[in-house]
């Protein structure tokens, strides 16, 4: 994720994953505006991992972003804060998303 955000030009950009059935115009509007006030954004899943995350980029990301995360687990997003090195962050709505066909129904 960390290379994808630095190829983009400067400025405020989001990822935003592909799972994420509900997730409407109106969140990842949010997200961006949110980062008008703040270095980060991330959007929680409900599993502890998170469906969006999105940085100003008006300075260079944390050295050690997402690093030592534990990815696919309820400790993600918590794991991924823990990297912001001080950048102020804020989190928006929290969605689901879909990693197994067991996760449908809650989507």
């Amino acid at each position: 994720m960390t290379a994808a955000f630095e190829a983009l030009p400067k400025g405020r950009a989001c990822l935003i994953g592909g799972d994420i059935p509900a997730v409407t115009k109106r969140e990842i509007a949010e997200a961006f505006a949110v980062l008008g006030s703040c270095d980060a954004v991330f959007g929680p899943a409900t599993d502890g991992g998170f469906w969006l995350t999105g940085f100003k980029r008006s300075r260079p990301l944390p050295r050690g972003l997402f690093r030592d995360v534990r990815w696919s687990s309820a400790h993600a997003l918590a794991d991924s804060l823990a990297t912001l090195s001080g950048q102020s962050h804020a989190l928006v709505a929290e969605l689901s998303d879909v990693d197994t066909a067991r996760d449908l129904p809650k989507a």
